[in-house]
C-alpha cells in the first residue's frame, strides 16, 4: 500500500541462513518465510565465491517487470575492499555462477561415506536421522545434510 500510495521504491535487506556453497543461489535461500519473495518486484542475492574469500557475486533471483539479466549465466563478480573507512564492492567482471560454487572433492564424499559406515557398525540400530544428527554440527545445514546422509545410508544398507 505504501509503495502504491506514495509512489515509493523500497530497498529491503534480508539475511540468508548459512547455506551449502556447492548449490546455486535460489529464492529458497531467503531467510524466513518463502512468502517474502512473493511481495518483491525484483530480488538479488549476494553469494560468497569459493575461489577467493574476498570475492562476492550478485545474482538476480527474481524480476517481475524486466528480464533476468544477471542470472546463473551472467552474475556480477565483485571484490570486497576497504580503501578508506567503508567497505565497498569493486566490480571485476561478469561470470557463470558455477565458477564460484564449491565443488565437493571425491575425498570429501569418501570421508563422509566412511564416517556413516563406521557409525552403522558401531550403532546398528541407529537411524539415518540419528547418524546425520551426530555428524552435522551446523543446524542451518542439517536439512540438506540429512538428505545426503539418508541417501548414503540406504545405499550402504543395500550393499
Amino acid at each position: 500500500m505504501l509503495k502504491n500510495k506514495y509512489n515509493l521504491s523500497l530497498l529491503i535487506l534480508a539475511h540468508t541462513p548459512k547455506r551449502d556453497m556447492s548449490k546455486p543461489l535460489t529464492r529458497n535461500d531467503l531467510q524466513g518465510s518463502k512468502m517474502l519473495i512473493n511481495f518483491c518486484d525484483s530480488s538479488f542475492a549476494i553469494g560468497e565465491s569459493s575461489t577467493d574469500k574476498s570475492l562476492r557475486y550478485l545474482k538476480m533471483i527474481k524480476a517481475r517487470s524486466s528480464e533476468l539479466l544477471y542470472d546463473a549465466d551472467n552474475v556480477l563478480v565483485c571484490r570486497i575492499c576497504k580503501p578508506e573507512n567503508f567497505l565497498k564492492f569493486e566490480f571485476l567482471n561478469f561470470d557463470y555462477e558455477n565458477n564460484h560454487l564449491r565443488i565437493p572433492s571425491d575425498n570429501d564424499k569418501k570421508q563422509l561415506e566412511d564416517q556413516i559406515a563406521a557409525l552403522m557398525v558401531d550403532k546398528p540400530d541407529a537411524s539415518s536421522y540419528a547418524i546425520a544428527k551426530r555428524l552435522c554440527t551446523d543446524d542451518a545445514k542439517f536439512n540438506s545434510f540429512k538428505v545426503k546422509v539418508n541417501r548414503i545410508f540406504k545405499r550402504l544398507q543395500n550393499s
